[in-house]
């Protein structure tokens, strides 16, 4: 075995077979440096298997010191009130709109001027002659039958 491959194997040491670390070994016996890598190797091995992962004593006692420790946090304003609010423009909202839209279904009358022979009474003339007002009435769908649309 060649140094080479000797270090690209020790770099893999805590995954080998006993007989892959056995080539290891008598590679090393033969090789001052790659018996010392070898050494080195094993000795951290050996103590990284001797360290026990630390666990907390009191990890509940931890928590609740730690959450006692906190800032109290303040409640904020409340805008509940605007959920009332946009409810009630909501509702106003839909309660126009159904009134216009039916105002708009309702069909309204429409006072038309009276002929004074050939001209068409204006303002000033109905004021000047209220008695003479005789208005005539006619529907919406009358008038737009009679301006042609």
């Amino acid at each position: 075995m060649s140094c080479a491959e000797f270090e690209k194997l020790l770099m893999q040491f805590g995954q080998l077979t006993d007989s892959e670390k056995n080539h290891l070994r008598t590679h090393a016996a033969s090789c001052e440096a790659c018996a010392q890598a070898l050494d080195l190797i094993e000795l951290e091995q050996h103590v990284v298997k001797k360290i026990v992962p630390a666990k907390p004593l009191h990890a509940g006692a931890l928590t609740h010191k730690i959450m006692q420790s906190l800032p109290v946090q303040k409640v904020g304003l409340s805008f509940g009130f605007l959920n009332v609010a946009r409810l009630g423009f909501a509702a106003g909202s839909l309660v126009l709109f159904f009134w216009l839209g039916s105002e708009l279904l309702i069909e309204k009358t429409f006072h038309k001027p009276p002929y004074a022979g050939e001209r068409l009474l204006n303002s000033s003339e109905y004021i000047i002659h209220p008695r003479e007002r005789k208005p005539k009435i006619i529907s919406l769908t009358e008038r737009i039958k009679n301006n042609g649309l």
